[in-house]
C-alpha cells in the first residue's frame, strides 16, 4: 500500500486519477494475452506491495535486498545496474534501506569513493521473514494452478523475459 492506505499504482495512473484502477473482467479484453497477463500481474504486485508496506517497504526494496544477498559485498552503482534503478534515485532509496538498518555501507577497499553494500543481520532476519511471506502470497495467489501448471507457467514466463533481455522490442 502507499501513503494513505492507498493501493501502488504508477505515478502515471496516480496523477490522472484519484482512484487506483480496477481490470475489468470483460470476454472481448479477456480474448488479449497482453491483457490477461497484465491484470495478473497487477493483482500479484498489489497483493506483495501489502506484504512489503506492512515492513515500510516497497517491492523494489525487496529486490534490492536480494540482489545485495546474493552479490555481497557489491557496489551501490552495482545494485543500480541489476536491478534497472536510475542511479540518480539509488542514494535516496539506499538511505532507506540504511535508515532502517537493513544494509552496512562501508568504503570500498579497492576504489575509496564507492562503497561495499552488505546486509545486516537485521536485513538477513527481515530478507528471510519476506521471502517466507513472499512464499505464503505465491500459494494464495497461484492456488487456482496445480503444482504443475505453476511451474509451466514460470518456465514460460522466464523464456519470455528472457527474450526481452535479448531482443528489446521498438517502443
Amino acid at each position: 500500500m502507499q501513503d494513505g492506505g492507498r493501493p501502488f499504482v504508477s505515478q502515471t495512473v496516480c496523477s490522472l486519477y484519484d482512484d487506483a484502477v480496477s481490470f475489468p473482467d470483460h470476454e472481448a479484453l479477456n480474448a488479449y494475452t497482453g491483457f490477461l497477463l497484465r491484470k495478473v500481474s497487477s493483482a500479484s504486485f498489489d497483493a506483495f506491495s501489502e506484504v512489503t508496506g506492512a515492513h515500510g517497504l516497497h517491492p523494489m526494496h525487496f529486490g534490492m535486498l536480494t540482489i545485495i544477498d546474493a552479490e555481497e559485498p557489491i557496489s551501490q552503482q552495482e545494485v543500480s545496474r541489476r536491478t534497472g534503478i536510475d542511479p540518480s534515485t539509488m542514494v535516496a532509496r539506499m538511505d532507506l534501506l540504511d535508515g532502517q538498518g537493513l544494509v552496512e555501507r562501508t568504503r570500498s577497499a579497492g576504489d575509496r569513493r564507492s562503497y561495499d553494500i552488505r546486509l545486516s543481520l537485521t536485513g538477513r532476519t527481515l530478507l528471510k521473514t519476506l521471502r517466507k511471506q513472499g512464499k505464503e502470497h505465491g500459494d494464495r495467489f497461484f492456488a487456482a494452478l496445480t503444482g504443475s501448471e505453476r511451474r509451466e507457467l514460470h518456465v514460460l514466463l522466464a523464456k519470455l523475459a528472457a527474450s526481452l533481455d535479448e531482443a528489446p522490442c521498438s517502443r
